[in-house]
Order: structure tokens, then sequence, then C-alpha cells
């Protein structure tokens, strides 16, 4: 019993500082963040600014990420379009928090904890403010996650499949894999490259991106919802971390770029042709 239970305790603490790296890391991100926003209390607002001169509210938030490696769209709709959604009671320090103001999506800023939020108001520029306020509480909409946590599963944990793309194997370092869930998951260059769309690495956000003339496909790893250019996508697997590799869901990809995707159960084989 000694022993086993000495064998227990191992197992749990083994584990221990892959959690506490990726909590570090998520943190970390969160606090560059923050701690460039702080940098900017006091900054005046200015209607459209996108620098430390003046900062609209979505402005403000878009070079607050930027200083930790964040790539942020220009407006705040567009921001409430990107990261995974949080509900309040689950709210993280470096999250942005939106607000309708005058109909839609039309003011955003960063959660600091403590209720609290920094942004750059019209009246005080970027300050602190709580989301109990009475004027913030009822016009608050949600939250959005961009900070993600790296989740690396083994790929001893699916099934490797093959894939062709128009009567050529994908060939690739790290094989496709079938998911539990049914969904077959493919490297993320590889694919988009096979299909002849440009991909992009955000590291920081973890979000992948691929573009073929105005076609567009962002996925970020752990987010269960994929956006194009035209949708959002609720996703069955999200694009996932497997042996250091970014390997996203191939069927999604290959559709989002007018490719029809076939699986035959029997072979275990994915065939793709556009």
């Amino acid at each position: 019993m000694k022993r086993w239970l000495i064998a227990a305790v191992a197992f749990v603490f083994a584990f221990v500082p892959f959690f506490e790296n990726n909590e570090v890391r998520a943190s970390s991100i969160a606090d560059q963040v923050i701690s460039a926003g702080n940098a900017q209390l006091g900054t005046p607002y200015r209607y459209g600014g996108t620098t430390t001169s003046g900062f609209d509210c979505s402005g403000f938030t878009r070079y607050a990420f930027d200083q930790a490696g964040i790539s942020l769209p220009r407006t705040a709709a567009q921001q409430y379009e990107v990261g995974t959604p949080v509900s309040r009671s689950n709210l993280q320090r470096g999250d942005l928090v939106f607000f309708n103001t005058v109909g839609g999506i039309s003011h955003n800023g960063i959660y600091i904890g403590n209720n609290q939020f920094i942004h750059s108001s019209s009246s005080q520029g970027v300050s602190i403010a709580s989301l109990g306020n009475s004027y913030w509480a009822p016009r608050y909409v949600g939250a959005k996650r961009v900070i993600q946590e790296e989740v690396e599963v083994a790929a001893a944990s699916y099934e490797e499949v093959d894939v062709t793309i128009n009567g050529s194997a994908l060939n690739t370092d790290q094989s496709a894999v079938l998911t539990n869930n049914g969904s077959t998951l493919v490297p993320m260059r590889a694919i988009f490259e096979e299909l002849g769309a440009d991909v992009d690495f955000d590291n920081a956000s973890k979000t992948v991106k691929g573009s073929q003339g105005e076609m567009t496909i962002s996925l970020t790893i752990g987010n269960e919802v994929a956006y194009t250019s035209a949708s959002s996508i609720q996703l069955n697997e999200p694009a996932q971390l497997v042996n250091g590799h970014t390997l996203v869901p191939l069927r999604v990809v290959a559709e989002a770029f007018g490719a029809s995707v076939d699986w035959d159960a029997q072979t275990r084989k994915v065939t793709i042709s556009n």
C-alpha cells in the first residue's frame, strides 16, 4: 500500500511542471499585455487613434496586445470575432471584454482582475474601470480569450491515417491522425500549401491563418470555432499541438478552399481533390 501511494504521488507530481509551465506562459503573456496597457494610463482618447499620442478603445487594445506579439483586428466589432468566448464568471487577466454603447459591439477593454478592466474611454482616456460600474454593467456584452495555453497531445493517443491530395500522398514528418471524435487532423503548413493557400502562424496567440485570394480561414489551437472570411464554423475537433506540430481539422480547411474530401473507412484513407 505504501509503495502504491508513493507511485501515485510521483505520477501526480510528474505532471505538475507541465501544467505549471502552461499557466506561467499564459500569465506571462497576460502580464505583458496588461503592463503595456498600464504604461499608457492617462494617454488621451482620440477617435481613430492607434498610437501613444492618443487611442480609441480598439486602438488601445490592439496596441497593448501587439506589445506581447499578438495581432488583433482594428475595430472592437472585429476583435469580438476572434478568440474563444468566455463567461463572465470565468474571466482571466488578459481577456478582452466588450460593451454595447451605441448599438452593437462598440467598445472594449482588457480585463485586469478583481472585476476591473483597463480601456481608453472617450471621457477619461486610458483608465481603469469596474465591470460593476453603473454605466458599464448594463452595457456588458461578453468576453473573448485570445491568449491561449498550449496543451500538447501525444500522437500515440490517435490513429495515424493516410491522406492523398489530387492523387499524391501528403508527405510530412508528422502523419495525419484520426481523433477519438472521428476528425482527421493534418499538419497545418502542409495542408495549406498543398491547397495553394498562403499560411501565417501567430505564435503568441497560437492562431493559424490561411488565405487564397479573397478566401481566408483562421483557427486557434484549442478553440472549437474557426473563422472564415464569410462565417464562423463550429468544429468537432479544434486545432491541436501533436508532437510539437500544429495540426488542423482537414475537412474544414479543405472545404473552405473549395476542395472535396472523401473518407474510406476500410482503407483508413482520406482523399482530397480540388
